[in-house]
């Protein structure tokens, strides 16, 4: 089996980045021939917004240039991660001149929102799913917080909405878990090549079931990822946290580590620091405010036997079991984390909730069963031959 895998990468190295280079690498060290095709959204540096947006519809260049690889290579498979902005769906057209089989990974929700998260201003929002031309977006300028930008992202996904894109040259769908999936159904898509595979997660990092020391929090410091809640949650406490991460936040977190001697604030880290911090914690607190299609850090705590206090929204409430291996919360509600960090506290966390975790992740999100799943994917398309 031959396999190219094609990938958009972000600006700020994130989740989707990392699970796509970790696909990659267990498809390679599983002795899977696999070529890569890699675009970064670094090359947008200087370039107008609106330009980026308007070659998201349809980008010759990169027809081109995957016409060409795929010519050469005699593919089985072609797996995209992500085609937005740079590659465009026009590269779908191009795999079309080949025999592969074409999969996508659905990490986001950009084939059924304008602005991927389906989070505006502040709220969850779902005005765009089901809608062929998602108008919207227009309205609330969900894209960049641009009338133009978000008028080509409109147009991008109108265009091959009408022109059956994603059912024609799309043979299956990896959603990464169900809610994604269902969001999917609900915006259109064909059940029948919707299917669920979850991220998984490696680490070098031991697994630690002693009693932790501090809760903590990593990832993006971004009003999406609940920060306000998270801070709320912890003034005037004396339960001690350990903030990890960058972004738009930085400095109000910043502020509130000077102010709070219990709250550690202690940037950005290489992964194998952040690994050992989560492995050392009491709990990984992860307080989102839209639907997060899958949640990579609340497997990374589990790899590491860590419980996880988590937002009830997504496909989050797919991963912590309640009592299990972590505890659910809404973060819309005033007082709703204070009171799962004081029921949690109340549980007197043992080791037998830590093996719980780790147990969750030896079973759903190890790299063995991660493998097995993808060519199960792999080959059972390759089985059904041409259409």
């Amino acid at each position: 089996m031959k396999v190219l895998v094609i990938h958009n990468s972000y600006k700020v190295f994130g989740g989707e980045d990392v699970s796509t280079l970790a696909e990659v690498a267990l498809l390679k060290e599983n002795k899977v021939e696999v070529d890569t095709y890699y675009v970064s959204n670094k090359e947008i540096r200087g370039t107008n917004n609106v330009m980026v947006a308007l070659n998201a519809i349809w980008s010759s260049r990169q027809y081109r240039k995957v016409l060409e690889k795929i010519k050469t290579g005699k593919y089985d498979i072609v797996h995209i991660q992500n085609f937005f902005p740079l590659l465009s769906p026009s590269i779908l057209y191009a795999v079309a001149h080949s025999n592969a089989k074409v999969v996508m990974s659905v990490r986001n929700y950009r084939l059924i929102c304008p602005n991927a998260m389906m989070y505006v201003n502040g709220a969850i929002c779902n005005r765009c799913v089901g809608k062929p031309v998602p108008f919207p977006a227009l309205v609330h300028t969900c894209y960049r917080n641009s009338f133009a930008a978000s008028a080509a992202v409109v147009a991008m996904l109108s265009l091959h909405n009408f022109l059956n894109t994603w059912q024609n040259k799309i043979d299956a769908f990896i959603c990464v878990s169900n809610f994604v999936r269902d969001q999917l159904i609900a915006g259109g898509l064909d059940e029948s090549k919707l299917l669920v595979k979850y991220n998984f997660v490696s680490s070098s990092v031991p697994v630690n079931l002693e009693v932790g020391q501090y809760y903590i929090y990593s990832g993006r410091l971004s009003d999406e990822k609940g920060i306000d809640v998270l801070l709320q949650a912890f003034r005037g406490s004396k339960r001690m946290l350990l903030i990890a991460g960058e972004g738009p936040l930085k400095e109000i977190v910043e502020k509130e580590a000077t102010e709070n001697p219990h709250i550690r604030y202690v940037g950005k880290c290489s992964l194998l620091e952040n690994y050992q911090f989560i492995s050392k914690a009491k709990a990984l607190i992860f307080p989102s405010k839209w639907h997060e299609p899958f949640g990579r850090t609340i497997v990374e705590a589990f790899a590491h036997g860590t419980p996880v206090i988590a937002s009830a929204l997504g496909g989050v409430t797919e991963l912590v079991t309640p009592g299990l291996n972590g505890l659910l919360f809404d973060p819309y509600q005033n007082g709703s984390l204070i009171a799962c960090l004081d029921a949690f506290d109340r549980l007197e966390e043992s080791s037998a909730m830590r093996r719980c975790c780790y147990q969750t992740y030896l079973k759903l999100f190890a790299p063995e069963t991660n493998f097995k799943d993808l060519m199960e994917i792999y080959q059972g398309l390759i089985n059904k031959g041409p259409l």
